[in-house]
């Protein structure tokens, strides 16, 4: 059930990121975020659905935290890159070039090994507020590290580091998201009493900030890069600290745990980087990958629709 709610969270967010582009592939040039683009966004049918899509995501991520850990809910996650990718293939007939499929497959296979070799306990530790208070200092303090890091440098360097930022505080957000869902079993008013709603609002937010900082100061493969790859270990210190959530010891566990981590991660890395993902979010439409494309659009096109 976890795993499943994982994997539908992840896929989710692989095609809300694409209904999403679409919502703004035709939208007015512009030097960065503006009103007239959020008008132009909530204007369009796709990009409003991409939105619902997203909260539907987080929503199944929200169930998958309840019932299991972060320690495998969100290096799960991960496996948004590799659904992108076949997205990608199956519905806008993009070429799967070698690189990009054995990227994929080295990050299904790093994230599955990973999964079997570390076989995470789910831990049944109720973190005092003390606990939440060192840890959210901790979070802000390395947070805000990476911001001032971030504010200087080369744009690939300070989207990598504001991404790592961003994913930092999106970590937390999981932990706060996971502790918020059993207030919301208890009833609507033991919700609203929680200090967790509030906490996720502003995590939420400033997080949310910071990733599009990520995105406009430099390239997207170095933001989300760093997006992608920092949470799952951020979220499983947070998870064993918090919640007392562990991964198996012992030598060889470790060592096969690691040799998963790394196969896992130059797999993300690979995807991160391929013009194949990274186009999905390229700002210049008129050379987008998804333009005139997918199915709908074939349909559309022998038909002799405008």
């Amino acid at each position: 059930m976890v795993v499943s709610m994982a994997l539908l969270a992840a896929f989710a967010n692989a095609v809300a990121s694409v209904c999403q582009r679409l919502g703004v592939e035709d939208a007015p040039a512009t030097k960065g975020p503006s009103m007239g683009l959020v008008r132009h966004m909530v204007q369009r049918p796709v990009w409003i659905m991409g939105f619902v899509i997203m909260a539907l995501g987080y929503a199944f991520q929200a169930v998958a935290l309840h019932l299991g850990g972060l320690n495998v809910v969100q290096p799960l996650m991960v496996s948004e890159l590799v659904i992108l990718v076949f997205v990608l293939w199956l519905w806008y007939s993009t070429p799967l070039r070698p690189r990009d499929l054995v990227a994929a497959l080295a990050t299904a296979l790093g994230l599955g090994l990973f999964l079997v070799f570390s076989a995470p306990s789910v831990g049944t530790k109720i973190p005092q507020n003390t606990q939440w208070l060192a840890v959210g200092v901790v979070v802000v303090l390395v947070v805000a590290l990476l911001v001032v890091v971030g504010s200087r440098g080369p744009a690939w360097w300070r989207a990598l580091a504001l991404g790592a930022a961003a994913s930092v505080g999106f970590a937390l957000l999981s932990a706060v998201t996971k502790s918020m869902t059993n207030f919301l079993i208890s009833g609507w008013g033991a919700l609203f009493s929680s200090w967790q709603l509030y906490a996720l609002a502003i995590i939420g937010l400033g997080s949310f900030l910071i990733m599009q900082s990520a995105f406009q100061v430099g390239p997207f493969t170095a933001s989300q890069s760093s997006l992608i790859l920092v949470n799952p270990f951020v979220s499983i210190a947070i998870g064993y600290v918090l919640f007392g959530e562990s991964l198996r010891g012992g030598p060889q566990y470790i060592s096969l745990e690691v040799l998963s981590l790394v196969v896992m991660v130059l797999g993300a890395l690979g995807l991160s980087t391929s013009s194949l993902v990274a186009g999905v979010h390229e700002g210049r439409s008129g050379t987008h990958l998804l333009k005139g494309r997918g199915r709908y659009a074939r349909r559309q096109e022998n038909r002799g629709t405008p």
